[in-house]
């Protein structure tokens, strides 16, 4: 699994470029990572957020965002996630293709609430 990142006050880009959603269980987000590597997603375009680090990083990351509603709800939502002891996964994308993907590989590995932020759109691709 990627380890969830520790937060030594650095940033994450906006959410634009990003698909952005939740995982309940280390076993899930396992899983999750290890598929989307298998399908072509490094390492490096995964970032795991966990526990309190998490979010910072995610508040950080959300702050001064241009997206509105979209960015706070899942601002909002995943703080109530990594409360609850949950991931807050978010992976860098390039379009809506690629979102795509990600959120055929999230429904498989109990992925959830995965929205896209894309170039001019926001977009939920899982439930």
């Amino acid at each position: 699994m990627s380890q969830p990142l520790r937060d030594h006050e650095q940033e994450i880009a906006s959410p634009q470029g990003h698909a952005i959603g939740f995982v309940d269980t280390a076993a899930q987000c396992d899983k999750f990572t290890q598929s989307l590597n298998m399908a072509g997603f490094s390492a490096r375009t995964i970032k795991v957020l966990q526990g309190d680090d998490g979010a910072n990083l995610l508040r950080r990351m959300m702050t001064g965002s241009l997206w509105g509603e979209t960015a706070e709800l899942v601002l909002k939502q995943g703080l109530v996630e990594l409360g609850n002891g949950h991931y807050v996964v978010i992976i860098d994308c390039e379009d809506h293709d690629e979102a795509m993907v990600i959120a055929r590989i999230a429904n498989l590995h109990g992925g959830r609430a995965f929205n896209y932020f894309g170039v001019l759109v926001d977009e939920q691709i899982t439930r």
